[in-house]
């Protein structure tokens, strides 16, 4: 990277918290729609605002294309799952983690600065992701166009899974079914200090799915910018590696989701990686494989004969 590279990436990078900075002060959602408008002002400001319009433009209408299907996937008329991920996860841990986190760190009555910072790494579900393809877009067009087909191949099967399988969060299976004793921590935190849901024109209108948590698509995406970013530099894909952990920690203790949905999330995220980025190795291996089973006649070994 060239010192001026350098330079402008560090221009971009303080704009950006800037203006996000700025944005999450005044309550203001960090919604695709917003986050659009705040990467097209950065390439403007490296001159390839017209180039950013066209490559950008329709990936961030299929993502809200998929918004808005999201929305519609709890009313398809397939029975809510709630049971199971508890089941889940007590299978795996002889416990539910998520009641057990809330149980040692969180108290209705005081929040505490964790309880804070867990809620600032929910708000960054699409900020985090769609900064990593502004990331690649800059540095290689390749990489760019790899990444933003595997996150939409990512939101589309699980908006399929949301059609086909719908799941309460946990925050769901205390408030509604009262199977367990867990608090949706961001409503806490929101009320407590003060914050709005200050969502654009576009997503004031859109009908919230409240029964999508499996698979966790907070924990998938930065999963899968993890790989996308390791593929294309080892050292920044390694230096990235904690936030996806985090959020993982951090979607559990807020009672978002069930750890079997975050598993869920990172095997998705992991599949759609593999076939997004190496179909044509997948291919070649399952041509090879069907190549064995089919063309190879069975050799016969002939047992030695016993001498006379």
């Amino acid at each position: 990277m060239t010192k001026n590279h350098r330079l402008v990436t560090l221009i971009l990078v303080g704009y950006l918290a800037a203006i996000i900075g700025f944005m999450l002060l005044r309550n203001m959602s960090l919604t695709p729609d917003r986050i659009f408008l705040i990467l097209l002002f950065g390439a403007i400001i490296i001159g390839r605002g017209k180039t950013f319009l066209r490559d950008w433009i329709p990936f961030v209408a299929l993502l809200i294309g998929y918004e808005m299907l999201r929305g519609f996937a709890d009313t398809a008329g397939f029975h809510v799952h709630v049971v199971e991920m508890i089941n889940a996860d007590k299978a795996i841990f002889g416990f539910v983690p998520g009641v057990e986190l809330q149980r040692l760190f969180f108290t209705p009555a005081h929040i505490h600065f964790w309880d804070v910072g867990a809620v600032m790494v929910d708000f960054l579900h699409f900020l985090l992701p769609l900064a990593i393809a502004f990331y690649f877009w800059i540095n290689s067009k390749k990489s760019y166009w790899q990444f933003v087909i595997a996150l939409l191949v990512l939101s589309f099967a699980g908006f399929i899974t949301y059609l086909l399988f719908p799941a309460a969060p946990p925050w769901y299976a205390d408030q509604r079914a009262h199977l367990i004793h867990i608090h949706k921590v961001v409503d806490y935190v929101v009320a407590q200090i003060g914050w709005g849901w200050d969502f654009s024109t576009i997503y004031n209108h859109l009908n919230p799915n409240q029964v999508a948590a499996m698979p966790s698509l907070h924990s998938a995406y930065p999963w899968l910018a993890f790989l996308a970013l390791r593929n294309f530099n080892k050292k920044i894909g390694y230096f990235f590696l904690p936030y996806p952990i985090l959020v993982w920690i951090s979607v559990v203790y807020l009672g978002e989701h069930y750890v079997i949905d975050v598993l869920a999330g990172i095997a998705y995220a992991t599949v759609v990686y593999l076939v997004v980025y190496h179909f044509s190795t997948i291919k070649a291996f399952v041509k090879r494989l069907l190549g064995n089973f089919r063309g190879k006649e069975p050799v016969i070994v002939a047992e030695p004969s016993e001498e006379i």
